[in-house]
């Protein structure tokens, strides 16, 4: 796997196992960490525990919460690779009270879906430049309901399950509309559900859910298994913008299969970001 790989979520969990997998199977992987100690303990892990990879990390700092972090970043990361072969958004959090970002967005939806969705726009012309580029997001089996377009960040009636599962719903739903986009540029998307895994996701909630997360969640390398998978399989054997469960297309909700309503999704999305990303971008394309 000679490939340059950009990914977030590689400090900690299943995120963290397969960017150490396909290192040391020969890719580069740049890991955006917000953590400078995480990510140090990223490159001394990957030196123990695969003394002779093949390929290499390398660690970029940048927030998820920020977009002019974001922005930084991706300038940092382009400065040094004109392709890239593979994004990988895989970081993710649930938040058990209302937060604000610097961005004065509520936080859940910036850092799941937002950010996500900005590095593909920011790094769009690099990927393109790759023969057989993929862009993989890590969305959840709860991704129940539907989109609140009248209360997208949840200002009002806010609950932790009711934000992330609608994160996760546009992640699908993203996926999806910009398959269509992506087509013709032969660039792949999918996303991907672990399945409930002992991470540092519900670090911030009560004794009882995390409890819950210990007890019932699979270990980050089984819950590392369809992220791995997508990463090292070829595209012609996969579907772009499926979602895969268990390393296979799996079904979801009738709400995530709705395009209009992921039209309208990425409508609001680039409400948020349109003034980090070309406005004729082919991510922002609208379909004929």
């Amino acid at each position: 796997m000679n490939k340059i790989i950009f990914m977030t979520g590689a400090t900690s969990g299943l995120g963290k196992i397969s960017a150490m997998l396909a290192a040391s199977k020969g890719a580069t992987l740049v890991a955006l960490a917000r953590n400078k100690a995480k990510g140090q303990k990223l490159l001394e892990d990957y030196k123990t525990k695969f003394p002779k990879g093949l390929g290499r990390i390398e660690i970029v700092e940048g927030n998820l919460s920020s977009f002019e972090s974001i922005v930084s970043a991706c300038k940092q990361v382009l400065s040094q690779y004109l392709v890239i072969d593979m994004l990988v958004n895989n970081a993710g959090i649930m938040n058990f009270e209302r937060t604000e970002t610097q961005d004065n967005i509520e936080e859940t939806l910036q850092v799941n879906l937002l950010s996500p969705l900005l590095l593909c726009h920011l790094l769009f012309d690099s990927l393109n430049k790759s023969k057989n580029a993929k862009i993989i997001f890590t969305s959840s089996g709860l991704h129940q309901g539907e989109i609140n377009f009248d209360n997208l960040e949840f200002v009002a009636n806010f609950t932790s399950f009711e934000v992330y599962r609608q994160s996760k719903l546009g992640v699908i739903l993203a996926c999806r509309v910009l398959s269509k986009r992506l087509k013709k540029h032969n660039i792949s998307i999918y996303s991907q559900h672990p399945g409930m895994v002992r991470t540092e996701l519900g670090k911030r909630a009560g004794w009882i859910s995390r409890m819950i997360f210990y007890l019932m969640g699979k270990s980050p390398e089984k819950g590392s298994q369809t992220l791995s998978y997508l990463m090292e399989e070829a595209n012609e054997k996969l579907v772009s913008g499926e979602y895969y469960s268990d390393r296979q297309v799996t079904t979801t909700t009738p709400q995530s299969y709705d395009l209009a309503i992921g039209v309208k999704l990425l409508d609001e999305v680039d409400t948020y970001i349109g003034k980090y990303v070309d406005p004729n971008s082919p991510l922002s394309e609208k379909e004929a």
